[in-house]
C-alpha cells in the first residue's frame, strides 16, 4: 500500500494548475496571433449611413483694424446694411463703412451621429479684398447642409492662435495676412442628422479600395466567424451582411456590439501592383512585388538589359528576367540616372508593356 501526505498531494495539486494555466497562455498567444494576421475590416471598409456632412454659412467678421473689405466689395455694404437693420437699426449699404468688416464663407464637417448641442470646429475663409482677418469677431452664422437646412450655428473671437494660413516668410500671426482661420469648438449643433446605419436588416459595408478578390474574402471571413452565410459581395466594392437570424430575439443583443465584432475580423486584402510616379519632384514609390518583363533600356549613356543572362559591363548592366521595378530603380542609379531620367525611363517602359504594374502619375 502506497501512501501520499497531504503535503504532496497539494504539491501534485499546484503542478497541475501551473500546467493548466501554462496551456492556456499558450493557447491565448496564439489564438492573439492567429487574430492579429491581416487587416481589420474596419480599416478596408466603411459603413454605409455612417458618414460627415458638410455645412457651408455666410458670414460676417466685425471688430477689425482697418484690415477688412475695401468700399468697392459691395456684397459685404449690403450685408453689413442687412444685418444691423435686422438688429433694429435701419441703414442703407452707402451708409456703412466696411474697412473694419469681412465677408467670409464658414466651412465645417458634422461628424456622423453628432448630437444637439455638441460642438464642432470650423474654418473661416475672406471671400473679398480683406488684407486680414486676424483680431475679428464671427458674428452668429447659421450652416446649412446639401439639403438646404441649418445644422448648425458658428460664432467667435479670431485669436492669435488661431491663424492657419498666411504666416510665412518668418512673420508673426499678428503681422502676416491672415485670410484664412480655424475656430476650435466655435460651432454648435442645432440639428441632428437621422442616420442609420441598418437598412433592411442589413449592415452595408463600401470597400475604400474597391477590388473583387478583397471583397470575396472579406465576404467568407465574415460567413466562417459567424459560422453562417449572412455576408456576400455584391461587387468589387459592396458587401452585405444580414444580422443573423433569431439574434434579435435574444434579449441581450445590442446591435453596436455586432458592428464593433464586425469591424474586428481580418483579412488579408488584395492589392492591385502600383508604381506611383511624382513627376515634379522625381519620387518613385513602388512595390517590391512590380516586375519587369525581359526588355532592353537605352537612355543617353545608360544600357541595361532585363533577360536570363546577368553578366555586367561599364555603364552597362544585364538584369535577370525577374528583376522588380525597385531593383531596376537601384541599378539605374548605380549607373548615374536622376530624378528626371528614372521618371522618363518608366514612362517609357509602360507605355511599352514591360512594367507589370498600373503606373499613377500625380
Amino acid at each position: 500500500m502506497i501512501t501520499v501526505s497531504r503535503r504532496a498531494i497539494r504539491g501534485i495539486a499546484v503542478v497541475f494548475q501551473l500546467t493548466a494555466l501554462a496551456l492556456n497562455l499558450l493557447g491565448s498567444e496564439a489564438r492573439g496571433t492567429e487574430e492579429s494576421a491581416g487587416t481589420r475590416i474596419k480599416d478596408l471598409a466603411r459603413i454605409v449611413g455612417v458618414q460627415n456632412n458638410a455645412l457651408v454659412g455666410y458670414g460676417l467678421v466685425v471688430g477689425l483694424s482697418g484690415t477688412g473689405d475695401s468700399a468697392s466689395s459691395i456684397t459685404t455694404n449690403k450685408s453689413t446694411a442687412t444685418l444691423l437693420t435686422r438688429l433694429g437699426s435701419v441703414v442703407s449699404p452707402k451708409e456703412v463703412s466696411t474697412k473694419n468688416v469681412a465677408a467670409v464663407l464658414v466651412t465645417a464637417e458634422m461628424k456622423p451621429f453628432a448630437r444637439v448641442g455638441d460642438k464642432i470646429s470650423v474654418r473661416i475663409s475672406s471671400v473679398g479684398d480683406a488684407k486680414s482677418l486676424q483680431g475679428g469677431t464671427l458674428i452668429l452664422t447659421p450652416l446649412k447642409a446639401a439639403d438646404g437646412n441649418v445644422y448648425a450655428t458658428a460664432q467667435g473671437h479670431i485669436s492669435l492662435g488661431t491663424a492657419m494660413a498666411g504666416a510665412s516668410g518668418g512673420k508673426s500671426a499678428s503681422e502676416a495676412a491672415v485670410r484664412t482661420i480655424a475656430l476650435l469648438d466655435s460651432g454648435t449643433i442645432e440639428r441632428a442628422f437621422e442616420s442609420s446605419f441598418l437598412q433592411k436588416g442589413q449592415i452595408v459595408l463600401s470597400l475604400t479600395d474597391p477590388d473583387f478578390t478583397t471583397a470575396s474574402r472579406a465576404a467568407q471571413a465574415i460567413n466562417t466567424y459567424y459560422s453562417a452565410f449572412i455576408a456576400k459581395a455584391v461587387d468589387s466594392g459592396q458587401l452585405q451582411v444580414d444580422i443573423p437570424p433569431g439574434i434579435f430575439d435574444n434579449p441581450s443583443f445590442q446591435l453596436v456590439d455586432f458592428v464593433a465584432t464586425l469591424e474586428q475580423i481580418r483579412i488579408n486584402p488584395d492589392k492591385k501592383a502600383r508604381v506611383v510616379i511624382a513627376e515634379r519632384t522625381g519620387t518613385i514609390i513602388v512595390g517590391n512585388e512590380v516586375t519587369i518583363d525581359p526588355v532592353a533600356i537605352s537612355h543617353g549613356f545608360i544600357e541595361i538589359q532585363v533577360n536570363e543572362a546577368s553578366k555586367a559591363a561599364q555603364r552597362v548592366g544585364e538584369l535577370p528576367a525577374t528583376t522588380t521595378v525597385g531593383e531596376l530603380v537601384n541599378a539605374l542609379n548605380s549607373f548615374g540616372a536622376g530624378p528626371k531620367d528614372l521618371v522618363s525611363i518608366l514612362q517609357a517602359l509602360a507605355k511599352s508593356g514591360a512594367i507589370n504594374a498600373e503606373l499613377v502619375f500625380l
